[in-house]
């Protein structure tokens, strides 16, 4: 079973026997609810709910298919383009209006899967046709009859999965697309894997994902990636995030849709990225054509999970043909996950993930201290988070000293990388400064999901606070104790208004 042979026989002419439900009025604008007819089965049709905007019929139209959590077909001010969001996940209880299916596709509403059942039967099929009649429709009696699809979560999958049958003219998937199958579920990792539709791409993508996504899904996306065989799609990665787009992010989806769907605009090349040894040195050499704004390679050492890698930046020597770094190894046989990013031309573009463990590249040890200092404002907001779309940032404090803050609760990995993490009987030393009097929560998740915390009593008249943890400072809701070991991220979380923090020390 394959991809070609699953979807063989999928009629791509039929009727689509439209239904409108009410014009509904969202912010001043007319969006059309209607339902429409989809993929036809031996015991029913598949009525596909979608709502509309009409900007204009000389206008090109967006097709969006959201998260499988939250598919609430909201439609964003898109006043350059129509939009088309589509139903795929089927009527819910708090639902009044969904895409119905037959009973013989009961799993696309249950959002389950039946391990081994036929594979036109699965959830992931029934989803992928909507995907498929849903752009066939837009191009037919949608403004000017182009049209790129969007998909969000697990709407992404379907952005992969429309070229077993049909094509658009440019595509966009945001975060995870990817579900992880169940070994002895040997029929999706046949025919319905996104990895398997990766080289059968028949328009240009841009894939943009969370470095930390929660799920951990970077590794897979960055190789259903590495599996397209076009030249003109292109990957972004939002480093230090979980599932948010970031300025850049923002600014890719919006210059990719101008460029393949008005002829707007320039694209940057991929970047390379080749790790090499050299007299049992690490080296990353990048090759780039171009003369990029920025240009970062970031790194991240240890077997860890996906969602709690700390990326650090790597400083990149400029050369006459490129870009060249030197890592310093201490542990050879931890492997080392390594990604490089460009600026230009308003863009962010990505290399996807290299792993290599350094030992069998023929890298020798080297000696490293522990790092005990984790932080200090030199370092900027070099492996720093925020919640949401809060970017850190430096601020001056008292003395003029900076250090980092967001508007939204701080977060770092870094507590999670072997070359900073705590040893038994240590005391983590944080230097910080509270604008206000408030409460300041510090929040330690560690390897077990269980969440530690510790509440310090802040106040501006106090300048910059020095306080000294041990693990018996962070509590627990039951009677779990905290080992420095086990720390997966470390939280800042002041109850009004944004501290800074200047820095992070083992003592």
């Amino acid at each position: 079973m394959t991809p070609q042979i699953l979807w063989k026989d999928f009629d791509t002419d039929l009727p689509f026997d439209e239904t409108q439900l009410r014009i509904a009025e969202d912010d001043g604008r007319k969006i059309k609810e209607f339902y429409f007819s989809g993929l036809r089965t031996a015991d029913g049709v598949v009525r596909i709910f979608a709502r509309y905007l009409h900007n204009g019929d000389d206008l090109p139209t967006i097709v969006y298919f959201g998260d499988e959590k939250g598919s609430d077909l909201k439609i964003p001010n898109v006043m350059n383009h129509n939009f088309l969001a589509v139903d795929y996940t089927g009527v819910k209880k708090k639902k009044n209006r969904g895409t119905l299916y037959p009973y013989s596709l009961k799993d696309a509403e249950k959002g389950t899967t039946t391990y081994n059942s036929p594979p036109k039967n699965s959830r992931w099929y029934a989803w992928a046709s909507v995907a498929m009649y849903s752009v066939l429709y837009a191009q037919k009696n949608c403004g000017n009859g182009k049209v790129a699809a969007i998909g969000v979560g697990q709407g992404g999958s379907l952005v992969w999965k429309l070229s077993a049958c049909v094509s658009v003219d440019a595509g966009v998937t945001l975060f995870s697309t990817g579900y992880e199958p169940n070994r002895d579920d040997i029929y999706y990792r046949a025919c319905l894997d996104n990895r398997s539709y990766a080289p059968l791409l028949r328009f240009p993508v841009m894939e943009i994902v969370s470095s930390n996504e929660s799920d951990g899904s970077l590794d897979y996306m960055s190789e259903i990636f590495a599996g397209i065989k076009r030249t003109d799609c292109r990957l972004c990665i939002n480093e230090r995030s979980n599932h948010t787009l970031g300025e850049a992010g923002k600014n890719n989806v919006e210059l990719w849709l101008k460029h393949y769907l008005s002829g707007e605009g320039k694209i940057p090349e991929i970047p390379v990225l080749r790790p090499y040894e050299s007299s049992g040195k690490l080296y990353y050499e990048v090759k780039y054509d171009g003369e990029p704004e920025r240009i970062t390679l970031f790194t991240s050492v240890g077997n860890v999970h996906n969602s709690v890698r700390n990326w650090s930046t790597i400083e990149l020597m400029k050369l006459e043909d490129g870009y060249l770094a030197s890592v310093k190894v201490g542990d050879v046989n931890a492997p080392i996950n390594a990604f490089v990013s460009v600026y230009e031309y308003g863009y962010k573009i990505s290399s996807i993930i290299i792993s290599r463990i350094p030992s069998k590249m023929g890298v020798l040890p080297e000696k490293l201290k522990h790092n005990r200092l984790v932080y200090d404002s030199d370092m900027g907001v070099d492996d720093w988070t925020a919640e949401g779309n809060a970017a850190p940032q430096m601020n001056e404090g008292p003395f003029e000293i900076k250090g980092v803050s967001a508007e939204k609760p701080l977060i770092t990995f870094k507590l999670a990388d072997v070359r900073y993490r705590g040893a038994e009987g240590k005391l983590l030393q944080v230097m910080f400064y509270s604008p206000v009097q408030q409460k300041v929560t510090f929040v330690i998740t560690d390897a077990f999901k269980r969440t530690f915390e510790c509440v310090v009593e802040a106040d501006n008249r106090q300048g910059w606070i020095t306080k000294n943890f041990s693990v018996q400072d962070f509590k627990a809701q039951n009677t779990a104790s905290l080992d420095w070991r086990e720390v997966v991220t470390f939280e800042v979380r002041p109850e009004s208004k944004s501290v800074l923090v200047s820095s992070m020390l083992w003592v």
